[in-house]
């Protein structure tokens, strides 16, 4: 996402590099030996007119640029940056993302929370009721571009009424959009990223994909695709129409640990969660480092009777290989790069 109040900040800085820096310094190389102390007479300063000719929205630069000529308003502008910075409105911005993968226990676990006093985001007119538990903003370039808030907006109601403790998106295709998490937290303030909490549930890819294949077809306009044509387009690393492969999950986190610090990455196994429930609840709840009463409910509640259940063998031959260096690759990055103390170690393979 463009900031656009950033780039401006950086171009005019850019100007006074230009003005004011490099003629100092070019004046302090050609000067005589032994100069001592004196006051340097420099006439390539920027007059007043010159400074005042910078657009009005750079106010602060422009009394930065005459602070050069007239040291007494150096405190001023101090006062004026802390009252900008204290004048900024807060932005609702949730402190847990729940990044996925699809079809892995995201709606589970996020229905339990949500239903414990987890904040959720509020849906506007147009928008289907779904989006109070994953916003699809991040992934969703439409929505992505209205900018941080746009996002904000929907969880405005949160900070309205003091519930701010835990404000948390659950959209389940946020694995594969590190950069732009990335790009609204880091810019959004000092707090903003060191607060935030991560937490995906990692499911054994083929499986993963079938899943996602019963699930989406029903939705898909054309649904003549089999889940042997699937997985060719998945080896062959060719965009599926309806949803994209998340399956190599260790490429999106290793670029998550680029920019947020691996104990603020909760790792989960879908394994555990289908198996032990309660243990994968005591996982989070440590996390987030609060107790949730109420129990995860069943896993896959929307029970199809014509999906696929067995992932056939021409698919399995095409996606085993293509998953299988993948996974040793992601078992190896969570063990050298260990995460929140609770996350299971080593990390079960699938």
């Amino acid at each position: 996402m463009t900031n656009t109040n950033y780039l401006l900040r950086q171009k005019s800085f850019v100007l006074l590099a230009v003005m004011c820096v490099f003629p100092i310094i070019a004046m302090y190389l050609s000067r005589p030996p032994h100069s001592g102390n004196k006051t340097l007479n420099m006439p390539f300063m920027p007059s007043t007119d010159v400074i005042q000719e910078l657009p009005y929205g750079h106010r602060i630069l422009r009394k930065r640029l005459k602070s050069f000529i007239d040291p007494k308003i150096v405190k001023q502008v101090a006062r004026d940056t802390a009252a900008e910075n204290l004048s900024k409105p807060q932005l609702a911005l949730p402190n847990i993302l729940f990044l996925g993968a699809q079809k892995s226990g995201s709606t589970s676990v996020s229905s339990w929370l949500f239903s414990e006093g987890v904040c959720r985001a509020k849906t506007f007119p147009g928008e289907p009721p779904y989006f109070a538990k994953e916003v699809h903003f991040f992934d969703k370039s439409i929505r992505y571009d209205q900018g941080v808030e746009f996002y904000a907006e929907r969880f405005q109601h949160c900070l309205d009424s003091g519930n701010t403790e835990f404000i948390m998106d659950a959209t389940p295709d946020y694995l594969t959009f590190p950069e732009q998490i990335s790009d609204v937290y880091i810019n959004s303030g000092a707090d903003a990223l060191s607060r935030l909490k991560l937490m995906t549930i990692l499911r054994e890819p083929m499986s993963r994909e079938l899943s996602l294949y019963n699930h989406m077809i029903v939705f898909a306009d054309d649904n003549t695709m089999t889940f042997e044509q699937h997985a060719d387009l998945v080896l062959k690393g060719k965009p599926n129409p309806h949803w994209t492969s998340t399956g190599k999950y260790v490429d999106h986190l290793k670029k998550f640990a680029s920019f947020i610090s691996r104990e603020q990455l909760l790792v989960l196994s879908y394994d555990e969660l289908k198996t032990n429930p309660e243990r994968a609840q005591w996982r989070i709840q440590q996390f987030l480092g609060r107790e949730f009463p109420g129990e995860l409910p069943t896993l896959n509640l929307h029970e199809n009777p014509n999906k696929l259940r067995v992932v056939s063998p021409r698919a399995r031959q095409v996606l085993e290989p293509f998953f299988k260096d993948k996974n040793e690759e992601l078992y190896e990055f969570l063990e050298m790069n260990p995460g929140p103390w609770m996350e299971q170690r080593p990390f079960p393979h699938f």
